[in-house]
């Protein structure tokens, strides 16, 4: 086994992974659909983990991403100056993003280096909220789903502000401050509807502490602020792609950011993190997350959290964010758990963590609300979103791609 980077099974052990006695497992590997080799102690066969997978995946008409006629995964379809992604991280406009969040750059002025604005934070400071619709506070305060609040939100004010279609330049700048002032401010409505202007001077991440009834000291801003600089935006991922789609149509802002909120509420995007916290939540019903990993790879095939084909080296974000929440002293049985987890995938799969598990880590590591992690990405991704639409905007042109027909044929 000469790959250390390739994790192994011994013949019993993936007999069991696969369900299947010792002799089924023999003539897997006699077809040449699993590869064996000698394992260390040089007596027995060791099989890889990654064909045992895909043997399991494919016995049950599962078929992953790579699998799939349609590409998951696909090449540079659209040019845009945005946001570039490397192994070693990703980068905006030219500047690495790991190195704004570890120097503490505000996530207000990475959202002016997303746009390309010559704004400083002063303009943030003197910015305030959107009027709210009464239906919006009445829903906050019946605890109705931040993104499903958010959709609200933004449809209600598009209806009550017709003219941002027309506006241009700082203007639309303006109210795009607004609407991620607006968004920050939200998830405190239901109990705080009073403390709603007066929370809007602070900084985006201490405004949001202060909405999940959390602290808003020095050190817990600082990773809130480091979050959603690293969230702000990720090159052409689905919900970006879907306000550029909106927006190449010609759609308002408003519309353009509706069509990302939307697809950001699925649970594969932007609710992957509350997924996390529910492994973790289901892993406290064992005695290790050995044990919990096991029962758990017997009947999923993924694991929420792990696993990305961007970075050849495992997620920048994933690990500054989970050095982030294991700095602050505030831990607690989730988060050691969450860090327990991590290392069990790591030595039993070789899968290493993404975005989704630094963002449920520092969701425990602030004791935020459940869920949480989700509401910061939103919040700081909307940035990101507004750049895709402006400059799809700027460039013209609908986007309209091609389909390739599976369907049924006729002959003539």
């Amino acid at each position: 086994m000469s790959d250390d980077d390739e994790k192994y099974l011994t013949g019993a052990q993936a007999a069991e992974f696969l369900g299947v006695k010792s002799a089924t497992l023999y003539a897997y590997a006699s077809r040449g659909m699993i590869e064996s080799m000698p394992a260390e102690s040089g007596r027995e066969r060791a099989y890889r983990l990654t064909d045992l997978i895909k043997l399991r995946q494919s016995a049950r008409g599962f078929k992953s991403p790579k699998d799939q006629e349609i590409p998951t995964w696909t090449g540079p379809v659209i040019k845009s100056a945005i946001t570039e992604i490397r192994n070693e991280g990703h980068r905006y406009r030219g500047q690495d993003a790991i190195d704004l969040a570890r120097q503490g750059h505000p996530f207000e002025l990475v959202a002016e280096l997303l746009w390309e604005t010559d704004a400083s934070q002063t303009e943030w400071q003197i910015t305030r909220p959107l009027a709210l619709p009464k239906q919006i506070k009445n829903l906050a305060s019946a605890e109705v789903d931040y993104l499903d609040l958010v959709k609200v939100l933004i449809a209600s004010v598009e209806i009550s502000d017709p003219v941002t279609r027309k506006l241009l330049g700082d203007d639309l700048f303006a109210t795009a401050r607004r609407l991620i002032v607006t968004m920050a401010l939200t998830p405190g409505l239901g109990e705080n509807s009073e403390g709603y202007i007066s929370d809007a001077k602070y900084p985006i991440a201490q405004t949001l502490l202060a909405s999940l009834r959390a602290s808003r000291s020095r050190e817990k801003a600082a990773v809130v602020n480091s979050a959603l600089v690293l969230c702000a935006d990720h090159e052409l991922n689905a919900s970006a792609l879907a306000a550029r789609v909106a927006a190449s149509c010609d759609a308002s802002l408003y519309s353009s950011l509706l069509s990302a909120v939307g697809t950001f509420s699925g649970s594969l995007h932007g609710l992957a993190s509350r997924r996390t916290e529910n492994i973790v939540s289901n892993s406290m019903k064992f005695k290790s997350t050995n044990a919990w990993l096991k029962d758990y790879l017997k009947h999923s095939e993924t694991i929420p959290g792990f696993g990305t084909e961007l970075y050849e080296h495992g997620d920048p974000r994933a690990r500054f964010l989970l050095d982030a929440a294991q700095s602050i002293a505030n831990k607690n049985s989730n988060l050691n758990r969450l860090f327990e987890i991590v290392e069990s995938v790591g030595e039993q799969i070789g899968i290493k963590p993404n975005l989704d598990i630094g963002l449920a880590a520092i969701t425990y590591a602030l004791s935020l609300p459940p869920g949480s992690g989700s509401t910061l990405f939103a919040v700081s991704r909307t940035a990101g979103w507004i750049a895709h639409a402006f400059e799809q905007r700027a460039y013209g042109g609908v986007i309209r791609p091609r389909a390739k027909y599976i369907g049924k044929t006729t002959k003539d």
